[in-house]
């Protein structure tokens, strides 16, 4: 790298603008008082290069209040953060090293604040993003992604200037060096294209490479996908690695921390590399994707997936501290007339599935097919067993963790395939999807929900029942009328019926979603978010939609009693959730310590094996009608 006095750098307009867009969108999505980026000068000043203050929280936030807090990062170049006021240290302690806690002044006006180094390529100073409020306040998981992700946009900005002035650099070397004589012209001109040529490696290397991890980042991934199904008599197939923990890690110690151990995890698998030919790509920032080219491609796959298998639950490294790495795997093959985003997208299904299930790996819903069946002939029978009504539902119990009565109930699909057996949830929703059946499905549960429903109001007077509704039906306006119909024929009054619905589905189209959400909400039947704390914008959603109750993502929950992120976050969930009127639904409740901290920390509704797996209708009878007989209180779960 070339040597580049970073002072004399300007930063264009087209960043500047781009800056002042995230100082807004991070006051405005973290709900702050103020955002800013100062920039360090020779004399150790700081000079506020842009700032947005709210209007809503705190109009006198001015420069001189963040200031100080400023001058600390450019004193020690380290990061600091403290959720209370008076510069006092945070409770949370100081889990990330290099992270200061401290400052040495109070500031009247600002009660939170964070304050972040800016760095260029060679790790000169460059400025602080800068974020306060006046209020206590403690980010959650995805808050505190969306700060990492603004502040990396920053620093790529500043790598790309700096990158930009190495090669202006080597330009004026040239010119400055053309009326030399000819000797001394080679040799200098010799000497310029090596430097060039190093520099324009650089550039190469990260449009194809992830800088972090060495791995094909997402473009390179999709070009080598769309190479390999151009050619014919091609076999090769996709592995999609994702892991449970990833943005607690990543949040918790940081992107770069975070490549360290997807590079520990790779060479923990290094072993398979030796037999299979097989290309690592970085889809996003917390997985992986193998691809594998093989003459016998099922075989090898399988072999390699139980390899996987085994480093499923490993041992990281992190900073000097070990935790546990639970990965996942799901398998996509090509076929003709795929495209290189739906082989991933099949692979990424299958790895979510598991994720569900806690299989280790699975096939895809397309591959599942050709093994023994091809796909139309599972399409026929999923058509079939739609048109005889052969599939089941089965209940999960919601429960109230106060008394263990049971409040009602998860409707989920289940349908058991004459040969492949039973098909979980996501998988037959996802291959529903993909062939058109969705909405024939999709009635079919809430038709079949909704009577079960009415006729157990009997056995329990305040039992609700949740449907899940998939992205495509709620992108279609026939939902309410049919909804309002199976109402009208089982006598079900719509407070009775429970609308979930996951972040996924929101994104397909917003607009269509608010009319269809809106119009279920104002027939009296309950909206609840699915997956709470697992997107990304998951708290805006709240804003932008009628729910009435939101449902913590299982991951959270079983990771309270050992991680004290995860408690903190659930804790913090629920008092946004108070605070907005909403009520409470922790899923995936499996011991008594977690029942006990959903009931401490005032949780609505519980459900988990700790009351009951899912189940068929006449078993979820029979228990509701002998938990009835139960005294409120008395008795603890089976």
């Amino acid at each position: 790298m070339l040597s580049i006095n970073v002072d004399g750098l300007v930063v264009p307009e087209t960043f500047l603008d781009s800056w002042r867009n995230i100082v807004h969108l991070t006051t405005d999505f973290l709900q702050l008082s103020s955002a800013a980026i100062y920039v360090c000068r020779n004399n150790d000043q700081a000079e506020e290069l842009c700032r947005y203050v709210s209007q809503d929280r705190c109009a006198q936030m001015t420069s001189e209040s963040v200031i100080p807090f400023v001058h600390i990062v450019m004193k020690s170049h380290q990061s600091l953060w403290f959720p209370d006021s008076g510069g006092q240290k945070s409770d949370e302690g100081n889990d990330n090293e290099g992270t200061t806690h401290l400052v040495s002044e109070p500031v009247s006006t600002v009660s939170m604040a964070g304050a972040f180094p800016l760095f260029w390529p060679t790790r000169q100073l460059f400025g602080v993003l800068v974020v306060v409020d006046d209020q206590h306040k403690t980010l959650t998981e995805n808050e505190s992604l969306l700060l990492n992700n603004y502040h990396h946009t920053i620093e790529s900005h500043l790598a790309s200037i700096y990158q930009q002035a190495e090669i202006h650099h080597l330009n004026q070397h040239v010119e400055q060096y053309q009326n030399l004589d000819f000797k001394n012209l080679t040799d200098f001109l010799c000497k310029e294209i090596d430097r060039r040529k190093v520099v324009e490696q650089q550039l190469r290397y990260h449009k194809h490479y992830d800088s972090g991890t060495g791995f094909l980042n997402r473009f390179s991934l999709d070009m080598k996908l769309r190479n390999l199904l151009s050619v014919n008599q091609q076999e090769f197939g996709v592995i999609y690695i994702g892991f449970k923990n990833a943005y607690l890690l990543q949040s918790q110690f940081g992107y770069q921390a975070w490549d360290e151990v997807l590079k520990q995890y790779r060479k923990q698998i290094a072993l398979i590399d030796s037999q299979f030919r097989i290309t690592t790509g970085r889809p996003n920032s917390t997985d992986l994707v193998l691809i594998v080219e093989s003459d016998q491609l099922i075989s090898d796959l399988e072999t390699i997936c139980h390899a996987l298998a085994e480093q499923s639950q490993t041992e990281i490294q992190v900073q000097k501290h070990s935790f546990p790495l639970r990965s996942f795997a799901g398998v996509s093959t090509a076929s003709e007339g795929q495209t290189s985003v739906a082989l991933v997208e099949d692979a990424f299904s299958a790895m979510l599935s598991c994720k569900e299930s806690g299989d280790h790996w699975t096939y895809s819903s397309e591959l599942l097919a050709k093994s023994p069946l091809r796909i139309h002939q599972l399409e026929n029978f999923l058509y079939n067993a739609v048109k005889n009504e052969n599939m089941l539902l089965y209940f999960q119990p919601k429960v109230c963790p106060d008394t263990y009565q049971w409040q009602g109930a998860e409707a989920l699909l289940r349908w058991q395939h004459p040969v492949l057996g039973d098909i979980s949830n996501e998988t037959l929703i996802h291959l529903a999807e993909k062939n058109g059946l969705i909405f024939e499905i999709g009635s079919f549960v809430l038709h079949a929900a909704i009577r079960k429903a009415s006729q157990w109001r009997h056995d329990a007077p305040v039992f609700k029942i949740a449907v899940n509704i998939s992205a495509k039906q709620l992108c279609d306006i026939r939902l309410v009328e049919q909804v309002k119909k199976y109402l009208k024929e089982f006598h079900l009054p719509a407070r009775f019926l429970e609308i979930e619905v996951t972040e996924s589905a929101l994104i397909t189209d917003e607009v269509m979603a608010r009319e269809v959400l809106e119009r279920l909400h104002a027939l009296g039947i309950t909206l609840s978010l699915d997956d709470f704390g697992t997107g990304y914008a998951s708290f805006s959603y709240l804003k932008k939609y009628p729910f009435d109750c939101i449902k913590i993502d299982k991951s959270f929950i079983h990771s309270i009693e050992h991680n004290d992120k995860d408690r903190e976050i659930v804790r913090s969930i629920i008092q946004i959730a108070g605070k907005l009127d909403l009520q409470v639904i922790a899923e995936g409740i499996e011991t008594p310590a977690q029942e006990q901290f959903a009931i401490s920390e005032g949780c609505s509704f519980c459900q988990g094996f700790l009351y009951g797996r899912p189940m068929p209708s006449h078993e979820f009878e029979k228990k509701l009608i002998k938990q009835k007989q139960v005294l409120s209180g008395c008795h603890s779960p089976n």
